[in-house]
């Protein structure tokens, strides 16, 4: 990925964001960090320049706010000449409730974050990105970090607005491989299951008990770890995925496919 830029919403908070930026950098490409979270932010910029010969820029933006995601976007370009991968990382949970049950400023943040967020920073990067002619055969790659609560197996009323929101992501990732192929950019997406992450406060315990009481069990017997998201998405970011697009790869070992066979 040497002379190709990598943008990753959602990196300052550790899990997926941070690990798929390390990663993106072990391969040589210079990274652009995003996300809400500036004390976040700058340990993953230290992290990864202790250990990778690469640039990082910090670009601290609400992608809930077209206006910011502008300025941001003026701002990675003063400082690159391309964004070859866009990563829609960023997002929040809706907690515990139903969606009938959640509260209408809830469900306008998680939408606004989860959904609005991903298109307001696909639309103010995709335009540049078509222009990219130095990477043919394709210009340009998008990846949605979507949830297997957005899938049909795994749809869950526990996470109510939450699950519509990634199920929205879903289809804007089909939506946008139809509209964007002809400019040869892919877009695909990367659902994981219950995986150790911040979210989770990395407890294993408790992602255990949350799969007990869900009656849920995994076919390979072990947590998900946010490598496991990262290493999926060098694989899409890689010429190795050139011919793929509009596809959605779940990972989560096996868990939706066990529901009510296990």
């Amino acid at each position: 990925m040497e002379g190709k830029v990598a943008l990753i919403t959602g990196a300052g908070s550790g899990g997926f964001g941070r690990e798929m930026a390390k990663c993106f950098a072990s391969k040589g490409a210079n990274i652009v960090i995003n996300d809400i979270n500036l004390e976040g932010l700058k340990k993953t910029q230290e992290i990864i320049l202790n250990e990778f010969k690469v640039e990082v820029l910090i670009a601290k933006a609400d992608i809930s706010n077209s206006n910011e995601v502008k300025e941001m976007a003026d701002q990675v370009f003063k400082k690159f000449d391309n964004v070859f991968l866009l990563v829609n990382n960023a997002g929040i949970d809706s907690g515990l409730y139903t969606s009938l049950k959640t509260k209408e400023e809830i469900y306008d943040k998680v939408m606004a974050v989860n959904a609005k967020g991903a298109w307001n920073i696909t639309k103010a990067f995709f335009r540049r990105m078509k222009r990219q002619k130095q990477f043919k055969p394709i210009v340009g790659k998008i990846i949605n970090i979507a949830s297997c609560a957005g899938t049909e197996n795994g749809f869950n009323p526990f996470f109510g607005v939450y699950s519509a929101s990634k199920a929205t992501l879903i289809a804007f990732t089909k939506l946008w491989a139809l509209e964007l192929g002809s400019s040869n950019i892919t877009v695909n997406a990367v659902s994981p299951g219950v995986l150790l992450t911040p979210i989770y406060n990395n407890d294993p315990k408790l992602i255990r008990m949350l799969l007990k009481t869900r009656g849920v069990k995994l076919p390979i017997d072990r947590i998900g770890e946010a490598k496991d998201v990262a290493e999926v998405a060098l694989f899409l970011a890689s010429p190795a995925a050139d011919y793929i697009t509009g596809q959605n790869i779940i990972l989560d070992g096996g868990m939706t496919v066990s529901i009510n066979k296990l």
